[in-house]
C-alpha cells in the first residue's frame, strides 16, 4: 500500500509539473510546435524522479536529529540542488533531442518562469512527503527494516560505559514543561513512548506529553524489567500490552489495553520475547 502510495504521488507531482510548464510557458512560445510538449514531459518526469530521490533523502538522512536552523539550511540546499539538476538535465536532454538554434534562443525568456516553477513544485511535494513516512513504510513492508533500524542505531551516540556499582539508577518519574506550568508523570503510568523528531512523544493513560529528550536516553533511564524498545521509535510499557499480533510473515503489531497498536520490529520482537520469557 505504501509502494503505491509513493507511485501515485509522483505520478501526481510529474502531471502537476507538466501542466504548469506547458501552459505558462506557452504564450511565451506560440511557434513552438512540438517542442514545448516534449520540453514539457521531459521536465515532468526529470521532475518526479528528482524529488524521489530528495525523499528518500529526508526520509532516511536522519535530518531529524539536526537543529531546526541546520535543518532548513538542508531543506534550502536541496530547492537549490534540484532547482539547478532539474533545469539542466532538462536542457541537456532537449539539446540531445532538438539542436536548432532558433529553439534554445526561444528558451531564454522562460528561465524565470522556469525557476519559479522549480520553487513551487519543490515546495508542494515538502508539503506533501516531507512530513509523512511513506518511504519509510514502503522500505519496511519489503523487509529493509531491520537494515534501517541497525543503521540508525549505529549512528547514535555511544553511551559511557559503567561498572556494576555505576549503573544508573532508574527513572521514577518524568518532568515535562507545559507552557506556565510542569506536569511530573509517574513512570508507572507511562502506556509508550513515541519519537518526533527531536522530541519524544509520552503516552499515558490521562494524556500525551512532549519531551525533549532522545529515545536512546529514555531507553538507558526507564526500568528494563518494564520498558522495551520495540522499535527505533517506540519503547512501551510491557504492563499495558494486551496481544501480540502476527500480521505479516516479517512483523508483528503490538496491541495494547488503551486500545492503541504499536508496530514492533525484527529485531525489537527478540528482544521483547526475552523480556516476556516467550
Amino acid at each position: 500500500m505504501a509502494t503505491l502510495r509513493i507511485l501515485l504521488l509522483h505520478v501526481l507531482i510529474a502531471l502537476t509539473a507538466f501542466i504548469a510548464l506547458y501552459f505558462s510557458i506557452k504564450p511565451l512560445m506560440l511557434d513552438s510546435g512540438d517542442y514545448l510538449a516534449v520540453d514539457s514531459l521531459i521536465a515532468a518526469v526529470l521532475a518526479s524522479g528528482l524529488l524521489f530521490l530528495m525523499g528518500m533523502a529526508v526520509e532516511f538522512g536522519r535530518f531529524s536529529a539536526l537543529s531546526s536552523h541546520l535543518r532548513w539550511l538542508v531543506y534550502v540546499s536541496l530547492a537549490a540542488l534540484f532547482m539547478v539538476c532539474w533545469l539542466g538535465m532538462e536542457w541537456l536532454l532537449m539539446y540531445a533531442i532538438f539542436s536548432s538554434e532558433d529553439w534554445w534562443q526561444s528558451l531564454l525568456p522562460t528561465i524565470p518562469i522556469r525557476i519559479l516553477l522549480a520553487v513551487l513544485i519543490y515546495c508542494l511535494a515538502a508539503l506533501i512527503y516531507m512530513h509523512h513516512s511513506i518511504y519509510r513504510k514502503a522500505f519496511e513492508s519489503q523487509g529493509f527494516d531491520t537494515v534501517t533500524e541497525n543503521m540508525q542505531l549505529a549512528a547514535e551516540p555511544l553511551l559511557p560505559l559503567v561498572s556494576e556499582n555505576e549503573k544508573p539508577i532508574p527513572l521514577e518519574r518524568i518532568a515535562v514543561k507545559n507552557g506556565q506550568k510542569v506536569d511530573v508523570i509517574p513512570v508507572a503510568d507511562i502506556v509508550y513512548l513515541q519519537a518526533e523528531g527531536d522530541y519524544v512523544r509520552i503516552f499515558t493513560e490521562k494524556g500525551k506529553f512532549l519531551k525533549e529528550q532522545t529515545m536512546k536516553s529514555f531507553e538507558s533511564q526507564l526500568p528494563p524489567d518494564k520498558f522495551v524498545r520495540v522499535h527505533r521509535s517506540s519503547i512501551i510499557n510491557v504492563d499495558y500490552i494486551a496481544q501480540i499480533e502476527l500480521y505479516d510473515k516479517q512483523n508483528q503489531l503490538l496491541k495494547l489495553k488503551t486500545g492503541i497498536s504499536v508496530k514492533i520490529s525484527l529485531s525489537g520482537y527478540k528482544i521483547l520475547k526475552e523480556a516476556l520469557g516467550l
